[in-house]
């Protein structure tokens, strides 16, 4: 099969801080509207036990707040701990973009992707991000293009991902 596009980006702390900081700015604003609807309806299930009285419910809830508060604690120091490693190992990553679906190459190791897979693909002034879900992305460097160019693979990531292509002006 053809290769399209070849990418090289080296995922380096400069790339890695742009990637946060654009994906900070996208969802931070959803991520704090979905934790106010959660605590607006934990308050009013709290408020209506408390006038009915109803004090194995507070408890149980109170636990339950406890004990998820805990384990998204320690899945933040988890991702704490593995964005330290990643920003400390520079790592060299080959994107080989085909008709139907995408390559990836570090080290020795390949993964594949298909167009379908992604979840939004956002372009910005010095990359391309490949989100595969809401808090994973690929980073695709415009400088890196070997084969293609950044205008020539933006305007194929756009009819692969008709609905999830978006160009921000944004780093």
């Amino acid at each position: 099969m053809k290769i399209l596009f070849k990418n090289n980006t080296k995922y380096t702390k400069e790339n890695y801080n742009a990637f946060i900081k654009f994906h900070q700015s996208k969802y931070t604003i959803k991520t704090i509207a979905k934790f106010l609807l959660i605590l607006l309806c934990i308050i009013y299930i709290l408020i209506f036990n408390i006038i009915h009285n109803n004090w194995k419910v507070i408890i149980i809830l109170l636990a339950l707040g406890i004990l998820i508060y805990l384990i998204q604690q320690f899945k933040i120091d988890k991702q704490s701990k593995s964005n330290k490693k990643i920003i400390k190992d520079e790592k060299k990553f080959t994107f080989y973009f085909y008709k139907n679906y995408i390559k990836i190459k570090c080290g020795r190791k390949f993964d594949r992707i298909s167009y379908l897979k992604l979840y939004k693909v956002f372009e910005t002034n010095k990359y391309f991000f490949l989100y595969t879900d809401e808090e994973h992305s690929l980073i695709i460097s415009k400088d890196g293009f070997e084969i293609g160019t950044p205008n020539e693979f933006a305007d194929f990531i756009k009819r692969k991902c008709i609905f999830k292509y978006k160009k921000e002006s944004t780093s």
